[in-house]
């Protein structure tokens, strides 16, 4: 994958596929289709979601920390199983996709995102703002995340946090 780093037009294609991942990401979570949102991960996998005043002081205290992808399909499940919630729906806008680095065959990448909620008889609320710190891995063809780290930028969530972003 070096190779890339030297090649613009290698860059560009790449920059628009690391987009096209992020985007995809988000719009199956906006359509709360979680069996596809698992495709997106990597095997083995870290995905956590974590304050920035933690993430900059290396705490290790986080609102989700999953270390595998059955880890995540077992959340999946909890959420389709067995969670009582009103229903509710997200939005995520993602902007300023930027490949950092790349380390062998490991794409080092982040993103800025926003969420917002809508509760059903609620108004709409933003629910996060942050960014994603990202690990990104070719796997049979397709770009999977190794690693997504959500770090959001407010010590406190507007409210409890039972989805992916």
């Amino acid at each position: 994958m070096s190779g890339l780093q030297q090649d613009p037009i290698k860059q560009i294609i790449l920059k628009d596929q690391i987009q096209n991942l992020y985007h995809d990401y988000a719009l199956a979570l906006d359509q709360d289709n979680l069996n596809q949102w698992l495709t997106f991960f990597a095997d083995p996998c870290l995905y956590r979601i974590i304050s920035r005043e933690n993430h900059e002081l290396d705490l290790p205290i986080a609102v989700w920390h999953s270390e595998s992808i059955g880890m995540l399909r077992d959340r999946v499940l909890a959420l389709r199983d067995s969670t009582l919630y009103r229903p509710r729906y997200f939005r995520h806008m993602i902007s300023g996709v930027k490949i950092d680095r790349i380390d062998g065959e490991i794409i080092h990448s982040q993103a800025n995102v926003l969420v917002v909620e809508t509760v059903i008889d609620f108004k709409t609320q933003i629910l996060l703002s942050g960014r994603y710190i990202d690990q990104i891995v070719l796997e049979n063809g397709d770009y999977k995340l190794r690693e997504r780290v959500c770090v959001y930028d407010s010590i406190l969530l507007p409210t409890s946090l039972v989805y992916p972003v």
